[in-house]
C-alpha cells in the first residue's frame, strides 16, 4: 500500500523521514513545546488537580486548525491508530528526560460502547507507544470505564468536571504503584483528574500523566 500511496507527512505534504511518523522531520520541530509550568497550572485549576497528579508533561501545545490538529484527527477520528505508539515514543522519551520511571503505563480508557464505535482507543496506542520508550508494561486492565459519558467538547471547566468525576473504576491491582496515565489531548485536565483520583482511591501510590499535547485557553 506504501508503493501505491506513498505516506504524506499531515503538515506539509513531503515525505516523512519514518513511514510511520505523521509528520516529517521539519514539521516535527516546528511544533510548539508545552511549558511544564503551564501543564501544572492548568491541573491546578480543577478542586483536586493538586493532590491528584504528582507530575504532568504535556509533549506540545495544541495548534487549532494547525498541524497538531491534523495529527490529532488522524489518530482519533479518522482510523489511523498506527500513529500512536510512534507518537507515543516521542512522549515516553521526552518523559524520561526528566521525570523518573512509573511501575506502567496507563492509559485513559473509552466507555465500551465509544470503543466499539470508533474500533480501537486512540489513548492505548499512545500509551504503548510511551510504554515502548519508558521499558516498562502498558496496564490497560488497571482502569475502566463503566459509565457512559457526553463529550466533553463545549463544556465548561465545572461541567467538564461534573462530567467526570465518577466515570471510572480502578481495579485492586492498582494499588501500591507508580502509574503513568496517557491521554491525548489535555484541555481542562477533569477526565485524567478524575482517573487519577480514581487510581488513588484503589490504593496508588503516585499518579503521573502525560499526554500529546496541551490545548491553549
Amino acid at each position: 500500500m506504501d508503493l501505491l500511496y506513498p505516506p504524506r507527512c499531515l503538515g506539509c505534504g513531503a515525505r516523512p523521514e519514518s513511514p510511520r511518523l505523521p509528520l516529517c522531520p521539519r514539521c516535527l520541530s516546528s511544533l510548539e513545546r508545552a511549558p511544564e509550568m503551564a501543564v501544572a497550572a492548568r491541573l491546578d485549576r480543577l478542586p483536586v488537580g493538586r493532590g491528584a497528579i504528582h507530575r504532568a508533561l504535556a509533549l506540545w501545545v495544541f495548534d487549532k486548525r494547525g498541524t497538531l490538529q491534523a495529527v490529532q484527527h488522524a489518530l482519533k477520528y479518522r482510523n489511523r491508530p498506527r500513529y500512536g505508539v510512534p507518537l507515543g515514543r516521542l512522549i515516553g522519551a521526552a518523559y524520561a528526560e526528566t521525570h523518573p520511571r512509573p511501575d506502567g503505563v496507563v492509559p485513559i480508557p473509552l466507555h465500551p460502547t465509544r470503543r466499539l464505535e470508533r474500533g480501537y482507543n486512540q489513548s492505548r496506542t499512545l500509551g504503548q507507544g510511551v510504554a515502548n520508550a519508558l521499558d516498562v508494561p502498558l496496564r490497560p486492565n488497571l482502569l475502566e470505564r463503566p459509565h457512559p459519558t457526553r463529550s466533553q467538547t463545549n463544556l465548561s471547566r465545572s461541567a467538564r468536571w461534573k462530567n467526570v468525576r465518577d466515570a471510572f473504576a480502578a481495579s485492586g491491582d492498582a494499588a501500591n504503584g507508580h502509574w503513568l496515565l496517557v491521554d491525548d489531548i489535555l484541555t481542562t485536565g477533569s477526565t485524567c483528574v478524575a482517573a487519577a483520583q480514581t487510581l488513588q482511591d484503589a490504593g496508588a501510590d503516585a499518579v503521573s500523566l502525560a499526554t500529546l499535547a496541551l490545548a491553549r485557553q
